[in-house]
């Protein structure tokens, strides 16, 4: 008698368990059949559809594996172009980092411009007061009949409130028998603003301190052609580097 058990462990080994349960289904069947005398056709006909399952089985493997190869092949291709994309993104970073860097060195170069300028700028305010200091007491005397006790200079005088007011051109005089300060600035270049600012910044502090204040301006040009009549104005003695 035929033991089925032994038959489809044995076909399990070459097959798969669908497989081997087919053909140890078929196995019985003839082995029954034979005993019954049973056509062989039947074998054959089973034995031709298991190499049908067989053949689909594998054609769709194939396919799997082709879809599979496809798949990695992509991949590879994302992950040539993430590599390409973070090497750029590297290039980018080190070119804003350098770009970065010349920025700062151009700012730090311009504060530098910037500060050689102001003292260049103090430079020429301190040559144009220093040659008023020489100047400005013939004028004052000849002009203004102002007589200065003493040279004038550049000092520092503190507000009726205790502030410290710096002060360019500073002297004592007399005028018609009075004693008369005199309170002065110089610029480069004149503008209107200059001089509301020195109304405002210095001898609107100032003029609590003294009865009889003159105030004068120097400068090497003016920023507009109304700027010498704006000090008239307002009160103002203005002269001009030329004239020392």
């Amino acid at each position: 008698m035929l033991n089925t058990d032994d038959v489809r462990s044995k076909l399990e080994g070459a097959f798969t368990q669908e497989q081997a349960g087919i053909l140890t289904g078929v196995l019985s069947e003839l082995h029954v059949g034979l005993a019954t005398s049973i056509d062989m056709q039947d074998l054959k006909d089973a034995v031709k559809a298991l190499a049908v399952a067989q053949a689909r089985s594998e054609e769709r493997l194939e396919g799997v594996e082709s879809r599979m190869d496809r798949v990695e092949s992509s991949l590879d291709r994302l992950a040539a172009a993430q590599a390409r994309s973070e090497e750029r993104l590297d290039r980018l970073a080190a070119a804003q980092a350098r770009t970065e860097e010349a920025l700062k060195k151009l700012a730090d170069a311009h504060d530098e411009t910037r500060k050689q300028l102001g003292g260049l700028s103090h430079t020429v305010g301190y040559v144009l007061e220093n040659e008023a200091y020489r100047a400005l007491p013939a004028l004052l005397a000849a002009e203004h009949g102002i007589e200065l006790k003493d040279r004038l200079i550049r000092t520092y005088l503190t507000t009726d409130r205790g502030y410290p007011v710096e002060v360019n051109i500073f002297g004592r005089g007399d005028r018609n028998g009075r004693e008369v300060v005199v309170l002065g600035e110089s610029k480069s270049q004149l503008s209107t603003k200059d001089i509301d600012r020195f109304i405002q910044g210095r001898l609107t502090r100032l003029e609590p301190l003294f009865e009889d204040i003159f105030t004068v301006l120097v400068t090497h040009m003016t920023s507009s052609p109304d700027v010498a009549d704006y000090a008239q104005e307002r009160g103002i003695a203005l002269y001009y580097s030329y004239q020392f």
